[in-house]
This record gives structure tokens, C-alpha cells and sequence, in this order.
């Protein structure tokens, strides 16, 4: 059964990217293109199985032992609820303690800059 509420771990995100990319691929097309992690086919197989647990992700099954994987989870929606937790758990919650420390202790290039004065200048509106 989906939760809507699941959280996603660092590794799975791995993988939830690579579904979001290219939907419909099989387990060993996930495992080509997570290989830079360096993880064995049985790990991907264990964090492809976990999200399925979650109802991140789901497979059409309809071709026997060749299953090929697909997001059910909406890629924004889980950076947003990603974000949410993260605003909670480090800077309580405050949107505003995040962008002063980003602007204080960054080294944000000029276009970085500019794009974080856009966004706050679209608040304010």
C-alpha cells in the first residue's frame, strides 16, 4: 500500500533519480547507471525493493523476470517534503535562517547571488 508520507534515504534519492530520468528501465539498466556508487546488483536490487515497499516507486510486471521499474512518486513533491524536513530538523523550521546562512557562509557566485535575490524579491511581491 503507498504511503504518501515516506521518507527517502540518501541512497535511495539515487535511484528515485534515475526512475525520474528514465521511466520503464529494468533492474540491471538501474544498476548500469548507479555503477558509480559502486554498489553490488543485490544492493540496488534491496533499494529498488525498499522504495517499492514505500509506493515510491512501482514495475510492470507483464514480461516474467524482466520487470521495468517506473516513479510513482512525483519528483517535486518529495524535494519539497525533502526541504520541509530539512528547514525542521537544522534551522527549526526558518526559511529565513537558511537563506542568511547560505548568504553569509557560502561562497555563492554572482549569478548564485542574483537568483536568491530574485526569489526573495518574488516573496516579497
Amino acid at each position: 500500500m503507498s504511503n504518501s508520507n515516506f521518507s527517502i534515504s540518501d541512497s535511495e534519492w539515487k535511484i528515485m533519480k534515475v526512475l525520474w530520468e528514465s521511466p520503464n528501465i529494468t533492474l540491471k539498466e538501474i544498476a548500469g547507471r548507479v555503477n558509480e556508487c559502486g554498489w553490488s546488483y543485490t544492493t540496488v536490487r534491496t533499494l529498488v525493493n525498499r522504495l517499492a515497499d514505500k509506493g515510491a516507486i512501482d514495475a510492470d510486471k507483464s514480461v516474467a523476470n524482466n520487470f521495468k521499474y517506473y516513479p510513482i512518486a512525483v519528483e517535486e513533491v518529495c524535494k519539497i517534503r525533502e526541504v520541509k524536513s530539512f528547514l525542521e530538523r537544522v534551522f527549526d523550521g526558518s526559511a529565513g535562517m537558511l537563506i542568511s546562512a547560505l548568504a553569509k557562509n557560502s561562497n555563492l557566485s554572482e549569478e548564485e547571488q542574483k537568483e536568491l535575490k530574485g526569489i526573495i524579491d518574488k516573496i516579497d511581491k
